[in-house]
């Protein structure tokens, strides 16, 4: 059974909104037959109907399960629970679980069971046709090199118009381009173009940013033309950034590394299409950075992650690469240390973060975004923008949609003014701050999504 803490559990939430909205149920007189077992928790919490909402939540895990319609993940009432059981764990009574939680929660190890069975049993396979398989992916690689040659030249039109016209151009344009980079199989090539458009429109500063994003598509699209000729790890990195994908069974099959891991930060990103959950794990003994990456379409649930701020004992597996940082967990328990990163860990200066920065950048022009770890920073204030500033004078500017929102007050009201360590996501302009570490705890910020 685990212990929470609040700030565990807020990073849980799925945006601002929900993390405001449990924390408005995170008193014991919302709740009514309050109880507990080494499983799990659960409550009754009365809402806008005859019959109140029966919420449970497996402590291992903190995956939530409520019979209120929300399509979010977990609910207000899940993180309401969990909130009241990290505060004042002596209000719910230790007693038999009842059988709406007995049921879930067994249902729920069955599940596992299944899945660890299937995953362990050999697939009944066809026999597979290696002609048929190598004439599609000779389709495919057409397919994709049609859209990198499409691409070229939307891409030198763009530029012989000018960013400025481009700025201006007509109202779906660049979707009905990336569009029919969907259409060559090159879905990565649609991403890049989505965020051109959101470049464009990013503001002051936008055509420094999006010279620069351009700059990068027209590097790979260049080395995609030449993908025979390039070393393999490298080929690895420009395939992935073309949207090829990877079986998970290919990469958990390769070597692991094993450490004992400290998930130091975490985001959830929100688009039309997709969530998308980020978290970055720095291992104890090899310093090496994991990033752990899950998806969900549209409103679905995200999968049962790693919650922020907490240390296990794993093996990772590592997409092959330049640069290989994006991970699979292989196998993982819990290693019931306390979450906090080695100060020797944290770079000492900005200056020293950004050179780890571009030997990454070197070794991946395609990275959208890297972990600093920095110690000794203090906040500032100028030109009614944030920075993050370290002891020599350098400045790092905090993302807008940082600044516009709760995360930052909660950095200023925990920071008091003091030097302080910071895990950030930089993506070459602006910081994102993910976690507040001190000497005996660390606070996650984002809660969740961003608002």
């Amino acid at each position: 059974m685990r212990d929470w803490t609040t700030d565990q559990v807020l990073a849980l939430a799925p945006d601002a909104a929900s993390a405001s909205a449990g924390q408005g149920l995170a008193s014991e007189k919302k709740w009514s037959s309050l109880g507990r077992s080494d499983r799990a928790a659960w409550g009754l919490c009365q809402g806008s109907g005859k019959d109140p909402y029966q919420t449970r939540v497996d402590l291992a895990e903190g995956t939530c399960k409520c019979s209120c319609p929300s399509r979010k993940f977990p609910c207000k009432h899940g993180l309401g629970l969990l909130l009241v059981l990290a505060k004042n764990a002596g209000v719910f009574k230790q007693i038999a679980e009842p059988g709406w939680v007995a049921e879930w929660l067994d249902g729920r190890a069955a599940r596992a069971e299944k899945a660890v069975a299937k995953a362990n049993t050999p697939p009944r396979e066809a026999p597979a046709d290696p002609a048929a398989q190598a004439k599609r992916a000779a389709q495919r690689d057409a397919r994709v090199m049609d859209g990198v040659a499409g691409c070229c030249l939307w891409l030198e039109d763009l530029l012989r118009r000018g960013l400025a016209a481009a700025q201006t151009a007509a109202d779906g344009e660049l979707e009905r381009v990336a569009a029919r980079m969907v259409d060559a199989q090159a879905p990565g090539l649609a991403v890049w173009v989505r965020r051109t458009a959101e470049l464009l429109a990013s503001g002051d500063g936008w055509e420094v940013r999006t010279l620069d994003h351009l700059g990068r598509l027209h590097l790979l699209l260049k080395a995609a033309e030449r993908l025979a000729q390039l070393p393999p790890d490298l080929t690895a990195e420009v395939r992935t950034a073309l949207g090829y994908n990877q079986s998970k069974d290919d990469v958990l099959a390769g070597p692991g590394v094993s450490d004992r891991w400290l998930a130091l930060g975490q985001i959830i990103e929100d688009d039309d299409r997709l969530r998308t959950r980020r978290t970055w794990l720095l291992g104890r003994r090899t310093a090496r950075w994991a990033l752990l990456l899950d998806f969900a379409p549209g409103s679905a649930p995200l999968p049962a992650g790693i919650a922020p701020a907490t240390e296990l004992t794993a093996e990772l597996a590592f997409y092959p690469g330049n640069l290989p940082c994006r991970a699979l967990v292989n196998s993982a328990q819990p290693a019931g240390g306390t979450g906090l990163a080695p100060a020797s860990s944290a770079d000492q200066s900005i200056e020293q973060a950004l050179a780890r920065y571009a030997n990454a950048l070197a070794a991946n022009p395609w990275i959208a975004r890297w972990p600093l770890f920095l110690n000794s920073l203090q906040l500032a204030n100028a030109g009614n923008r944030w920075w993050i500033a370290d002891p020599a004078g350098d400045t790092l500017p905090l993302a807008p949609a940082f600044q516009a929102g709760p995360p930052l007050w909660r950095l200023l009201a925990a920071s008091e003014g003091r030097p302080m360590c910071l895990l950030v996501e930089w993506d070459g302009f602006t910081a994102v701050p993910l976690t507040l570490f001190d000497d005996q705890a660390c606070l996650p910020l984002t809660g969740g999504a961003l608002p």
